[in-house]
């Protein structure tokens, strides 16, 4: 494994598709939350819930991005550990490259990144069973 600190520009080009998806996730997170209030009871997003009575790997993360704007940086945290871990380690990914202009640049073997890629499947996996049996 090869780790490089690399500059960049502090600009990110994002893709269209990637601004797109998020738009569409922030204006679908914004109605729930109008709706949820308007009905004065929770409303359910999540479509592997609604059809199994299971939630899905990334269910709590508008519970807890609504906990983490409430200043609840711990209670967001527990509702799904793995997602708000990951948008962390992000967060300030995104905060170096815009204030110091660097950006990490890791290359992996062939090997490595099988192992890599059987660690996220390993960590979604505890991940999602944390969520089923403890946020539900």
């Amino acid at each position: 494994m090869k780790i490089k600190i690399v500059h960049v520009s502090r600009r990110p080009q994002w893709p269209l598709w990637a601004v797109l998806i998020f738009c569409l996730w922030a204006g679908l997170g914004i109605v729930t939350v109008c709706l949820s209030a308007y009905l004065n009871r929770p409303v359910q997003l999540c479509l592997l819930k609604n059809l199994t009575g299971y939630p899905c790997p990334t269910c709590g993360l508008t519970r807890g991005s609504l906990s983490f704007l409430k200043g609840n940086i711990i209670q967001a945290w527990l509702f799904n550990p793995l997602l708000f871990s990951i948008l962390g380690i992000l967060a300030v990914l995104f905060l170096i490259r815009i204030v110091f202009a660097k950006s990490i640049k890791v290359t992996l073997t062939k090997s490595e990144r099988l192992a890599c890629w059987i660690l996220a499947i390993l960590l979604v996996l505890i991940n999602w069973f944390y969520v089923i049996f403890y946020v539900g």
